[in-house]
């Protein structure tokens, strides 16, 4: 009989040391896996949060501008504290523009770990 190369293979003993390696790196798993999606979900939130910026930002300066111009406060530096939280939650009013398509994104990545576990 020809003997073929992989006939004169020794094969490999599981070391103690070769064991604790691998359930190591069976432990580590689901920790990397959790802080990559932690980290991705933060990525997507804050993508959301500047899309929604985007939208909000020239609806404030419109609010601050005909604050200023029918002096509903004393000076510019006050209409643009009173609109600065404009569009965020507040009290029972919803927040706007999370219905954006990253924000949208986020939510569903969110959703997506929760139902996982």
């Amino acid at each position: 009989m020809i003997e073929s190369p992989s006939d004169k293979v020794p094969a490999v003993k599981p070391t103690p040391t070769l064991i604790i390696f691998v359930l190591a790196l069976l432990a580590a798993g689901p920790a990397v896996a959790t802080e990559s999606r932690v980290d991705r979900q933060a990525k997507l939130d804050a993508t959301c949060e500047t899309a929604r910026q985007k939208k909000l930002t020239p609806m404030r300066e419109q609010f601050v501008r005909e604050c200023v111009a029918n002096k509903e406060l004393p000076g510019e530096k006050e209409c643009t504290a009173f609109y600065a939280d404009y569009g965020n939650r507040m009290g029972n009013r919803a927040a706007l523009f999370y219905d954006l398509p990253a924000c949208v994104t986020a939510f569903e990545y969110n959703q997506s770990s929760r139902s996982s576990n």
